[in-house]
């Protein structure tokens, strides 16, 4: 079975709305997402949209990422700063049977030589379920280098009118009083 990912490249303005981009598969997004201009490196959110990704996996790449080097090593595969302004809801691959999974440092996954780059970051990251399709485990050799993590939560998102388009909510009912109807009432 032969399973393609999404990627989402020119991302940095998006509609006035939002922009949700789910997929079962592994979703790369590619440069600056939801950030433009001053907004780029910085923890401030008050112009990006409701944004949100949704993948098996979310693998974060450089505006100048090349897809023909990706079989090459990390060496050939180098990083730039990079700011992505979205919550993210994917899967992991969990730690066991001597594995570490990578931890919430490596839940956006990456795949380039980010020395002395920086990651800003500004959202919300839920991991809901194991990988079904990138479930390799993390820490294989020439991989990538980490970036900096100037890592925020996306403030945005305590006001439920500023949430990405298709956020599940929860409701709840309480009780407060119980009334006996008789049959046939019409309320």
């Amino acid at each position: 079975m032969t399973t393609s990912g999404i990627k989402v490249v020119e991302g940095a303005q998006l509609p006035s709305l939002g922009l949700t981009v789910a997929t079962p598969n592994p979703l790369y997004v590619q440069g600056n997402f939801n950030a433009q201009g001053s907004d780029v490196g910085n923890n401030e959110t008050v112009n990006a949209r409701p944004a949100s990704r949704v993948g098996d996996s979310i693998n974060i790449l450089f505006t100048a990422w090349s897809d023909a080097n990706s079989t090459l090593g990390v060496g050939s595969r180098k990083a730039g700063d990079t700011t992505v302004n979205a919550a993210i809801l994917s899967g992991i691959v969990p730690s066991g049977k001597g594995y570490y999974s990578g931890g919430v440092e490596n839940f956006p996954r990456f795949l380039e030589d980010w020395g002395g780059k920086t990651l800003t970051y500004n959202g919300s990251m839920v991991a809901m379920f194991n990988s079904l399709i990138a479930t390799a485990p993390w820490g294989s050799a020439d991989v990538y280098s980490p970036p900096a993590r100037n890592w925020a939560f996306d403030q945005n998102y305590i006001d439920a009118t500023k949430l990405p388009p298709g956020t599940p909510e929860v409701r709840a009912v309480i009780k407060s009083t119980w009334e006996t109807v008789a049959a046939g009432s019409v309320y």
